[in-house]
């Protein structure tokens, strides 16, 4: 059966009701005004609010299985976007109401009393972010994803997002969070982790310090699959600092070195910062310190088994390079180094768009790409749609699965069934 590595089900759920209730009100304000249908951003733009603000999980299930023309199983991946806009300074105040806040629901405590504790946090985060953009998401999508489970047991295996920010909230850590909900017989069968909001890969609540058991330690012990961001594109946080624990990448020397060598406190101070820099050149700066394929390399150093996929093969600006041996790509190479080298690390091929002004970009990565690659790591490579992040490239599910049963013909059936059957350890 298909299998899509890496998607999205991303719902209203994830936003503040205040900011829910405004991107209904722009929708129907430019449905109204007839915005021209002949602009690629507007398009975009409108797509992907309409999906996410318009869609539960389950009917985003069954759009994308009507694109795909086939059943299909999904891998929706959570992201938790609480602290990536939390500075460095409020972290320990957010951490503690939260940890009274799981305190009381647990002692089951009256309603009054949580309600308090409730609204205590909502004021300081809007003191502190000037709204709850992101109000509860990581609970909701929780309860979403866990439902979707429930409802589709064979159909929707989704990952359980960690953010080690979090470890203070909960009596036995973020840890026993993941015990809770990820593994066999629980509604989550993976992690994933976008270290670019704002922490480290090698943090210690991830790897380990002293006796401490760290996350990595017990996927690896358990086999549970690890999927991370690992590309120069994507989302990342807008803070001007933050404070990391753990090991940066260093350009300067080429490897990664501890935030509090570098750093006072190990608090980075952005170069590129809103409103003087443009988004790329935000995100790009915080992705290569924080997301470096040498930090991962450090983690796999350490978790020689550990099961992970380096997600989006560096991206397809990057990965295009390659294939187009344009000397400014490196990423792609790093995971590849990564792949033969580790016996469990994968990596997918997600949210691929045109580049170049080639409509057949997707075969020249498949020829360049992937028919080049060792016979081991062709065996690692699956298939994925970041679905519905497509839609901001005005990207349909057709389109794009098109492109790829096109490019890779009797290859497909490898990268979008047999290997990520194996990482996800399903017949």
């Amino acid at each position: 059966m298909l299998i899509d590595a890496h998607c999205h089900f991303f719902t209203n759920s994830i936003l503040a009701d205040r900011l829910q209730r405004d991107t209904k009100n722009i929708l129907k304000l430019s449905k109204r005004l007839s915005l021209p249908v002949n602009s690629p951003i507007v398009q975009g733009a409108a797509e992907f609010l309409i999906t996410g603000v318009e869609n539960t999980p389950e009917e985003m299930y069954e759009y994308m299985k009507q694109s795909y023309g086939c059943d299909f199983i999904a891998v929706p991946l959570m992201l938790d976007l609480t602290y990536a806009f939390i500075a460095p300074e409020q972290e320990s105040k957010v951490s503690t109401i939260k940890k009274a806040l799981n305190a009381a629901k647990e002692s089951s405590l009256p309603e009054k009393y949580i309600e308090a504790i409730e609204k205590r946090l909502d004021t300081f985060e809007r003191s502190a972010l000037g709204i709850d953009v992101f109000k509860n998401s990581y609970e909701k999508q929780i309860e979403s994803l866990t439902n979707i489970k429930a409802s589709m047991p064979d159909k929707v295996y989704p990952f359980f997002s960690v953010d080690p920010r979090r470890d203070n909230e909960f009596n036995g850590g973020i840890l026993s969070e993941i015990k809770k909900y990820v593994g066999r017989s629980k509604p989550f069968a993976g992690v994933k982790l976008y270290s670019s909001l704002g922490y480290s890969p090698t943090h210690p609540v991830l790897f380990g310090s002293g006796k401490k058991q760290g996350v990595y330690a017990f996927c690896e012990r358990h086999n549970i699959p690890v999927t991370v961001h690992s590309s120069i594109e994507g989302f990342s946080h807008f803070l001007d600092k933050t404070k990391i624990e753990g090991d940066v990448y260093y350009p300067e020397a080429g490897k990664c070195v501890p935030a509090e060598f570098l750093y006072d406190e190990g608090i980075i101070k952005y170069e590129n910062n809103m409103p003087t820099k443009d988004f790329e050149s935000i995100t790009r700066e915080r992705l290569v310190l924080l997301n470096h394929p040498v930090l991962w390399r450090k983690v796999l150093e350490k978790y020689p088994r550990l099961k992970i996929d380096l997600a989006h093969f560096g991206g397809v600006i990057q990965a295009y390079k390659y294939a187009t041996h344009d000397k400014s790509s490196f990423w792609p190479e790093y995971i590849i180094e990564m792949m033969d080298d580790f016996p469990n690390v994968y990596s997918d091929y997600s949210c691929y768009y045109e580049q170049g002004g080639n409509p057949d970009y997707m075969e020249l990565i498949y020829k360049s790409l992937y028919k080049n690659l060792p016979r081991n790591a062709k065996k690692k490579v699956m298939f994925g749609s970041d679905f519905y992040m497509l839609a901001l490239y005005n990207m349909t599910p057709e389109k794009y699965i098109d492109n790829f049963r096109k490019a890779f013909t009797k290859d497909f059936k490898r990268i979008s069934e047999d290997n990520p059957a194996n990482f996800l350890g399903i017949s």
